[in-house]
């Protein structure tokens, strides 16, 4: 009987010490980046993004100075597309609907509009947890923060009508407080190489604003545009770590 509880504490141990062992790991991961919330809404030129899907690179990595809990760190670029016509048609309505006096632009109007992609570089540090569950599994978990450097697509608006002539251009960056949180897995390929699949949320404010330049023909004001909202996407991104 002895014998038995005794092989049983020594297989609990084992397992036990086979749960927490770790290696320290850098990576590298490419994968989709999924706006959420009033990032991906249009409709509100001060608090939507008007963003869709678009890419992600991430490059991460832990040291794990105790057995499962490490410190993590990555910096990551992240790229959305914008829904140019929304953006267009909610400009020109905002133009006709805020000026101080009455524009109306025609539907035939000459409008010529550029818009770019939502530009995102993060740079976290935070805990990391991870278990390793067999001798090729791990599970990984993490909560990181620190600075992004947010740059919204440049836009160039031009309307001529009627000898009128209207023009905004914006073209800016903004710094923020960011933060992630999320896990995945690794899938060791060999001694050190693994497979690396995870899923990532993120979050910064974006703050800027819009303004607009009146040329030949228009005495009215346009008022800026202040926009505020937070960037919330969710990053699916697949890899290769490299355990050390």
């Amino acid at each position: 009987m002895r014998k038995a509880i005794g092989i049983i504490i020594l297989l609990m141990a084992t397992a036990s010490v086979q749960l927490t062992a770790q290696q320290n790991f850098a990576s590298i991961s490419f994968g989709a980046s999924m706006p959420l919330n009033d990032y991906a809404a249009t409709g509100d030129l001060t608090s939507n993004g008007y963003a869709r899907t678009g890419g992600a690179i991430k490059f991460d990595g832990a040291y794990f100075p105790i057995s499962y809990l490490g410190i993590g760190a990555s910096f990551g670029f992240g790229s959305n597309y914008s829904m140019r016509d929304s953006l267009l048609k909610d400009m020109v309505a905002y133009i006709e609907d805020n000026s101080s006096g009455e524009i109306d632009i025609p539907d035939d109007a000459e409008v010529l509009y550029g818009s770019g992609f939502w530009n995102y570089f993060n740079m976290f540090i935070g805990p990391h947890f991870s278990i390793r569950a067999s001798q090729k599994l791990y599970f990984d978990f993490s909560g990181l923060a620190g600075l992004s450097i947010i740059r919204p697509p440049n836009q160039e608006l031009t309307i001529t009508y009627d000898g009128n002539h209207i023009y905004n251009r914006s073209d800016y960056t903004n710094v923020a407080f960011g933060w992630t949180a999320g896990g995945g897995i690794r899938f060791m390929l060999n001694s050190n190489l693994a497979l690396k699949l995870s899923g990532d949320f993120v979050q910064a404010k974006s703050k800027n604003t819009i303004t607009f330049e009146l040329f030949e023909g228009i005495v009215s004001d346009i008022p800026p545009i202040d926009s505020e909202f937070f960037i919330q996407t969710v990053e699916i991104t697949a890899g290769l770590a490299y355990s050390f």
